[in-house]
């Protein structure tokens, strides 16, 4: 049994074997069978014959034809090198185009020492590279072909097809667009596809003119080759079977930024192309557009031992005659490294293709509103892609596996952004850094960091600049109803299960393009990876379907193919229930592509506002604020290298464009990238003296000799410390004056309340505190110690009671213990109707005096002078205000000896004589009836008891 089983293993490994060789032999080469084709296409400049791929091997695939070097361009060779492109010469005969042509000079990363490149790329990077580069290695300065797929019943029908033109991306310096095979998309989608090589590098983007603004001259010759391309297929596509007002440009990566340049471009030919479709790239990168050319023609020219004129204004084409006439492999030979996410070679201002005027940072509102008025907006429906991780193959391989600390984050990120900007550098790497930190994780993982960066370059280089040019684009400020341009925006994400990197990586940059192409329905062709599943094919027929849709309407949403390779799979009918919803500045609609497809809304919304609107303004804001220092706009320790990470450009007040936007000559300029800023003087014949230049500080961060400015800088200080000063000052005042207020109210608060709860306490009825307090409290009077002539006297708070009275013990620096044998006086409450509450008079203890006797109690009536005193049973004697002495009223009771004087009376010896007179007179006719009293109350209690004051010292102290 166990011989059988194994008999049957190795039968079942033999036959998958056979099938992986014959799939292998199946996709390894579209081209099998291939024949020269019958058909002869007659264009303008001469007679072409193609080649026909039966694609028999491969369900529902129709064979193309496919014409292959087609010459759209004369040869950019010798005298026409550095030269506009221009039309080819016509040819005799029959031209066979059976066979790719060389693919144009360009220098080709280094892959050669895999160790020393994993330190620059991922391994997956690096793996995609050793499939493309053998395509790129038949290179020629005679390269100006395009290629061109078309159905083969295309030429007998009489409808013509839907035209789309690939432009190959990857760099500006190498490429091709021979890779990127057109048979299955053509067959497919039921359309031509045109793929073309442009001018690179060197010999496609040399700009050594330092004035375009003022003298244009072509440089940009990689996007005059595509314009010429564009012409020849305008004025021949037709023979192919192609619809001429049907054309459409796609473009991926540096090859969208081209397209992007295009739309915008003054010299572009209206009705050259109608649609765009950008993938993953836009002329607002950073990388997109290299602003200072000058740089490194001048560098190319030292490294070639080319003179450089004195008078590079005037004689700059001395250098670009130079560098003509060198042969081609010394022109590649010179090592010039641009900045970390810049260009050396690629798109400028020449004042011809790219107007003046256009910068990677023109992000903000108003450039938008400049650009809608100026470019020629409104003239192309638009359809625009992104991955999830697009800069994922920018960092190594160790980066990918391990991630990395903040540390090297912070490197990263500082030097995309000295290299990326100008202007308040500290402020927007900080706002970076703020934005793409997840502060709600305590731990901060290398490999998050590494995801937070890849997500922060993604957005900064890839992401926000397609939003920014799909907001330029179908803004409809000035357009009237119906013609603001269709847009529609996709985010495609999905990583292959076969490919080159790690899976929950996120989509890599490039990785959408096989699905496109439609490499899954043939198990992959070219450069392309191999075995996908079943659902990666539906997915790329899905992305294919739309893509012919817009090319054919400027909708991805109609005209649904039904005869597919998975016509009734679960796959398939996933995209079929989705509607892609046009995208707009404001709702900001977006397909997500991928297993389950769906509709969403404004992509990374948060993050791409930080590119889209807070950054530019802060730039656009540093741009003109001319009288702050140079310093402010750089990084603390500016030059210092081991803050970076790879090569960093010089600071703007250090490197060209010698002519600033008023158009004023700069005398110094600096062409070194790798280590610190080096100076260089550039001779001319006309110089402008630094302190007349408008706008320009030449002072670098390291350099204080600009004493004009440390005054004025010093100054301002001085006045925004005084202000400072002044506000806080102000602001510490009121903040005193509300808590002394608030303070005084609270304190009255609290004695108001204390005082009605220890009259409840006591068995009080329910009253009103003015119909408690003391008659003297209402008028804020003071009581007076008479013996020593002290109003400052200290009452305390005594626990026992009296008769149902307010007692106060008047004291003059006595201590709690001495209280005890202190005379104290008694304020009768209620059953003293003498005291009312408008009474105005102060209480004066007085000095008990002997009992009088019982006889003596009678009511008695005296006068003292013209005082008159009337006594009562109460004890109580009472003196007229208007008294010529001591006007006073005096009573008592069984533990009170009290006196009162008017307000502000005055208390000399003369009438405090006067007063214990009057007083002693009626103590001694009360004395034998307290006496009595005293004598008669039963159990023999007294009621000599102490009469401590229960009313609060901080209400006292009010009285």
């Amino acid at each position: 049994m166990f011989m059988k089983l194994s008999l049957v293993v190795y039968n079942l490994i033999i036959i998958l074997n056979i099938l992986s060789k014959v799939t292998s032999a199946a996709h390894a080469d579209i081209y099998k069978n291939v024949r020269l084709g019958t058909r002869i296409v007659q264009t303008r400049f001469g007679r072409l014959q193609g080649i026909v791929l039966p694609l028999d091997n491969f369900k529902f695939l129709k064979p193309v034809e496919a014409f292959l070097a087609v010459p759209y361009a004369t040869p950019p060779t010798k005298s026409n090198r550095f030269g506009p492109t221009r039309t080819p010469s016509p040819w005799d005969g029959i031209r066979k185009s059976d066979k790719f042509s060389a693919v144009c000079p360009q220098r080709l990363p280094e892959i050669q020492n895999e160790q020393e490149a994993l330190k620059k790329m991922p391994k997956g990077r690096l793996e995609y590279l050793k499939r493309l580069l053998p395509f790129l290695q038949n290179q020629s300065e005679d390269c100006l072909y395009l290629n061109v797929f078309s159905p083969l019943h295309a030429a007998v029908q009489e409808k013509k097809l839907p035209v789309l033109v690939f432009i190959h991306g990857e760099s500006f310096e190498w490429n091709s667009g021979n890779p990127y095979d057109g048979s299955v998309l053509a067959s497919y989608a039921d359309m031509i596809v045109v793929t073309l090589n442009y001018r690179l590098g060197i010999l496609g983007f040399l700009n050594a003119n330092p004035a375009p603004h003022i003298r244009a001259r072509v440089a940009n010759y990689g996007l005059m080759d595509q314009m010429a391309a564009l012409h020849w297929i305008q004025q021949n596509i037709e023979k192919f079977g192609g619809n001429p007002s049907m054309i459409t440009l796609a473009g991926h990566g540096t090859g969208a930024a081209c397209i992007d340049f295009l739309m915008s471009s003054p010299s572009m030919v209206p009705g050259l192309f109608h649609r765009a479709i950008l993938m993953s790239g836009s002329a607002y990168s950073s990388w997109a557009l290299v602003e200072d050319p000058v740089i490194y023609a001048m560098k190319l020219a030292k490294e070639v031992n080319c003179t450089i004129p004195e008078d590079l204004v005037k004689d700059h084409e001395l250098i670009v005659d130079c560098l003509r006439d060198l042969p081609l492999e010394d022109l590649f030979s010179a090592d010039i490294q641009p900045p970390n996410f810049l260009s050396a070679f690629g798109p400028s201002v020449d004042g011809v293709v790219i107007r003046p005027g256009r910068s990677n940072q023109d992000l903000d509102e108003s450039s938008r509103a400049s650009k809608r008025n100026n470019a020629n907006v409104g003239q192309y429906d638009l359809l625009i892609s992104a991955v999830t991780g697009e800069a994922l193959w920018r960092f190594s391989a160790s980066d990918i596996q391990s991630g990395f600390e903040g540390d090297r984050r912070d490197k990263i990120i500082r030097t995309y952004v000295r290299n990326a900007y100008n202007y308040h550098l500290s402020e927007i790497f900080y706002t970076i850094i703020t934005e793409y930190t997840d502060w709600e994780r305590t731990n901060q993982h290398p490999i998050i960091t590494r995801d937070s960066a890849v997500s922060a370059l993604s957005d900064a280089q890839y992401v926000a600049p397609l939003v920014h040019t799909a907001d330029l684009l179908t803004s409809t400020n000035g357009m009237q109803e119906g013609e603001s341009p269709k847009c529609f925006f996709s985010v495609f994400d999905y990583q292959t299960k076969d490919g080159d990197y790690p899976q929950r990586m996120g989509t890599v940059h490039g990785e959408d393009l096989p699905y496109v192409f439609g490499a899954p329905l043939v198990d992959g062709f070219s450069h392309f990876p191999r075995n996908y599943t079943k659902s990666e094919i539906a997915l790329s027929e899905a992305i294919m379907i739309y893509w012919s849709n817009f090319v054919r309407t400027g909708n991805p949403n109609e005209h649904h193919r039904q005869d597919t390779v998975l016509a009734a799979s679960k796959e398939r009918n996933r995209f079929r229930s989705i509607t892609w919803e046009q995208y707009d500045p404001i709702h900001q609609k977006y397909l997500e592509v991928g297993m389950k497809p769906k509709m969403k809304n404004h992509f990374r919304a948060h993050q791409l506002s930080i590119w889209l609107r807070l950054i530019p303004e802060m730039h656009k804001l540093g741009a003109g604020m001319e009288d702050v220092l140079t310093r402010h706009n750089l990084f603390k320790n500016h030059d210092d290298m081991s803050l970076y990470d790879g090569h960093v450009r010089p600071d703007l007040y250090s490197r060209l464009p010698i002519f600033d936007e008023n158009y004023k000559r700069r005398n110094n300029y600096s062409i070194e990238f790798n280590g610190i800023t080096t100076m260089e003087p550039l001779a001319l014949t006309t110089c402008i003296p630094i302190s007349n230049l408008s706008g320009f500080a030449p002072t670098s961060a390291t350099n204080s000799s600009d004493p004009s400015g440390f005054e004025g800088y010093t100054a301002y200080s001085t006045a925004l410390s005084v202000t400072i000063a002044i506000g806080c000052s102000l602001l510490i005042l009121n903040v005193l004056i509300f808590a002394g207020v608030y303070y005084q109210r609270d304190k009255t608060r609290l004695e108001v309340k204390s005082l009605q709860k220890q009259y409840q306490q006591r068995g009080g009825h329910q009253q009103s505190f003015d119909s408690i307090k003391h008659a003297h409290y209402h008028l804020g009077q003071t009581v007076v110690d008479v013996e020593n002539h002290d109003t400052g006297a200290l009452m305390e708070k005594s626990p026992h009671i009296c008769s149902n009275s307010m007692q106060i013990n008047v004291m003059k620096n006595n201590s709690p213990a001495q209280s005890a044998t202190t005379t104290t006086t008694k304020v009768p409450i209620a059953n003293n109707t003498a005291y009312k509450p408008r009474a105005e008079h102060v209480t004066i203890p007085i000095k008990n005096q002997p009992q009088q006797t019982a006889p003596q109690q009678q009511q008695q009536q005296q006068t003292f002078g013209r005082t008159e005193t009337s006594f009562n049973n109460s004890g109580m004697m009472t003196l007229p205000k208007q008294n010529v002495h001591i006007p006073m009223s005096y009573s008592r009771n069984e533990c009170m000896t009290m006196a009162t004087l008017p307000r502000n009376s005055n208390l000399n010896n003369s009438a405090e004589q006067a007063g214990k007179q009057q007083v002693g007179n009626h103590v001694q006719r009360t004395q034998t009836l307290n006496r009595a009293q005293n004598n008669s109350s039963p159990m023999g209690h007294s009621h000599q008891k102490s009469c401590h004051s229960h009313l609060p010292t901080a209400a006292m102290s009010d009285l």
